[in-house]
């Protein structure tokens, strides 16, 4: 390992090592096997224990996996289905009414690669209130997903999306803007 590398993991404080631990203890315990459908509360519990700060109605499968919870921030009425990969190396705001479908990957960190040593690099992620971030979909570092915005199923986001927009494809493009109907508008 040459001195590069050793200075970037030195930066890993004792203290931030020890919440990581006890996260991962917590996670795979308790967290990670407590029945799906009956224990929302439960693991809204454990993620507000670990520093998520997390709003009214919130829904987070047991086998959504969040890094650190401490980065995470959840408005009302958020649901984090099943295999969802919330990855909080840096801060993750999502706001009220957000749906993150099944195998998301929502992605705060890679690597530099204009350097061989490729050292981490990171940046927060925005998600606004009623947007649907759909199955196994990727949104990388320092994206803000506006308001009511859908990112398609398996899109890759790198640029943010517009508010009402509807993304899809690799790299995610603009496909429609999204228009709300009324449910009295159907009768």
């Amino acid at each position: 390992m040459n001195n590069k590398k050793r200075l970037y993991q030195d930066k890993l404080t004792v203290k931030s090592r020890v919440k990581r631990l006890l996260w991962n203890i917590t996670y795979k315990t308790v967290f990670r096997f407590s029945p799906r459908f009956m224990f929302h509360k439960w693991r809204i519990f454990l993620l507000r224990t670990f520093g998520a700060k997390i709003g009214f109605g919130c829904k987070v499968d047991p086998t959504c996996f969040i890094w650190a919870p401490w980065n995470l921030e959840m408005g009302d009425f958020v649901c984090l289905a099943g295999a969802t990969d919330i990855y909080t190396v840096d801060h993750i705001k999502i706001g009220s009414n957000v749906a993150i479908s099944q195998r998301a990957f929502v992605c705060t960190a890679s690597h530099d690669i204009s350097s061989l040593d490729r050292p981490l690099i990171h940046s927060a992620i925005e998600i606004h209130d009623n947007a649907w971030v759909c199955a196994e979909s990727f949104i990388g570092g320092g994206v803000i997903i506006n308001e009511g915005a859908v990112v398609a199923a398996r899109a890759v986001v790198t640029k943010d999306v517009v508010s009402w927009a509807v993304v899809a494809g690799n790299p995610a493009r603009f496909i429609k803007k999204r228009i709300i109907v009324e449910k009295s508008d159907l009768l």
